[in-house]
Order: C-alpha cells, then sequence, then structure tokens
C-alpha cells in the first residue's frame, strides 16, 4: 500500500560536463570539483532520495572513459541514477557504456504513484534540440498505457523560451508536438530538464515547466549573450506525493571559481 502522506523523493543533476582526465574545466570552472560539491551537498541536504536523474550533457564532447567517470562519481550513492543524453553527448556511447546498472540510460520508469519518462531531444552535430517523430511517439504510448501514473516527462533542450536569447534558438523546435501531447493526458505534472545551466520555472496548463542548475558553470538569466552568472553549481530536488502533489526546490553550493 502506498502511503500518501510519505513523498517520492528525487534529485535532479544536470549539466556535468564531464572529461576523460580529472582536472577538465568548462568557462574556468573545474567540473570534477562542481560536481563533487553537489553530490555533498544533497547527501547533507535532501538525503535518503528514492532516485536521481541526470538531465543530459553528462560529459563534454568526450567518448566511453567519461560516462565511466561519470558512473564512478554517482555509483557511492547507492540510489538509482537515471540518464538521458544531450547535445554535447554521444547517444550510442552513453547508451553503450551506462547500459546496466544503478547509472543507466533509461526511457521510462514507474515507482509508487508516478512514471518518468526519459527523452532524447538531441540532434547529431547540432546544440539544438529535437523530438523526432520516435520519441513523440514513445511518450504517447507512455502516457496512455500507465494513464493512473502521475507523469514527470524529462529531456535535455528546454521546450519554452527561458528568456535568454542565445540560449533559446537551441531550445526544442517542435515543442508545439510535445505540449499538443501533454495536453491530452492530465496526469502529466512536470517537464524538467536541463541545457541553460540556469534554475527557470514556469507553468502551462497546470504542469510546471522546469530546470535545473548545472553542477558546473552556471549561465547568466535574461542574458542576450553568453555570460557566465556568479552563482554556485547545484542541483533541483522534487518531494512526489501519491496525490499527485509536487514540491520542488533548488540547491546551490557556495560559488568553486
Amino acid at each position: 500500500m502506498i502511503r500518501k502522506d510519505i513523498p517520492l523523493r528525487v534529485i535532479q543533476i544536470s549539466d556535468t560536463h564531464l572529461y576523460a582526465e580529472p582536472g577538465g574545466q568548462m568557462w574556468g570552472v573545474d567540473v570534477d570539483q562542481g560536481l563533487d560539491a553537489v553530490l555533498t551537498r544533497l547527501k547533507t541536504r535532501h538525503w535518503p532520495a528514492d532516485l536521481l536523474l541526470a538531465t543530459g550533457d553528462l560529459v563534454q564532447d568526450e567518448g566511453g572513459p567519461a560516462y565511466e567517470r561519470f558512473h564512478n562519481f554517482l555509483v557511492p550513492l547507492n540510489v538509482p541514477v537515471y540518464c538521458l543524453p544531450g547535445n554535447h553527448d554521444t547517444p550510442a556511447i552513453l547508451d553503450k557504456v551506462l547500459a546496466t546498472g544503478p547509472v543507466r540510460r533509461e526511457r521510462h520508469i514507474a515507482v509508487g504513484a508516478w512514471q518518468f519518462i526519459l527523452l532524447d531531444s538531441t540532434v547529431p552535430n547540432s546544440t539544438g534540440g529535437h523530438l523526432a517523430a520516435q520519441e513523440l511517439a514513445f511518450l504517447e504510448r507512455a502516457l496512455t498505457t500507465y494513464p493512473h501514473h502521475y507523469a514527470m516527462v524529462c529531456l535535455h533542450h528546454q521546450p519554452v523560451a527561458s528568456g535568454s536569447a542565445w540560449l533559446d534558438t537551441m531550445r526544442v523546435d517542435n515543442a508545439d508536438g510535445l505540449f499538443n501531447i501533454l495536453d491530452r493526458h492530465s496526469q502529466v505534472r512536470a517537464v524538467v530538464y536541463g541545457h541553460i545551466h540556469q534554475a527557470f520555472a514556469a507553468r502551462h496548463r497546470g504542469m510546471d515547466l522546469l530546470s535545473a542548475p548545472s553542477t558546473c558553470v552556471q549561465f547568466k538569466p535574461d542574458s542576450a549573450t553568453a555570460q557566465a552568472d556568479d552563482l554556485g553549481p547545484g542541483y533541483r530536488w522534487f518531494e512526489l506525493y501519491a496525490d499527485g502533489t509536487l514540491k520542488t526546490g533548488v540547491e546551490r553550493v557556495d560559488t568553486i571559481i
């Protein structure tokens, strides 16, 4: 029996941008130090968690060794970590290296009263996002198959404008197709994503649209051009209740620059 008063506790991390070797930097930020600081904070502030979602750009244009390092960072948490690709990932390599085990590429999970649908919004050789016909069909099928599970839909690219003009040239270019499906399924409670390296929250017809900060460099909100913010790395936490209630917030660590 599901206890309605005990939430499912979920952590979203995003845009870890790991390299094959330690010490890699993005915009002057050591990506290993950032991820380590975020994991340390979440273990002291929002633990235990039932699962983690890693919403893309797990590595920085690297191959298998970088994914192995990502695995090694996350596996000591001893909770499932479900991953999807971002524009800096190579989906075929991600799928191969993280095929099984507690830290893995996943498409759909049902836990308690909730389901998590992990979509691939990547386009080969492009920084922009697109949901191919098979991704939209998969989404429709999952929502139809589990009509009584509240749904969180996860992807990498933002489906709506973030307010940062340069980033919004890289959002999902067929978001209307996504929302046409979501709007037909009232059990959808949230769409969560990364890519923009900043916290964002909006509402669309009863569902939350939410991004997580990066675990490394942060991008300045509402900026016409690419600029780094002075905020520290962070993550988004969720409490998901059996009646469909969703509580969420963003937690950051002190800057590591």
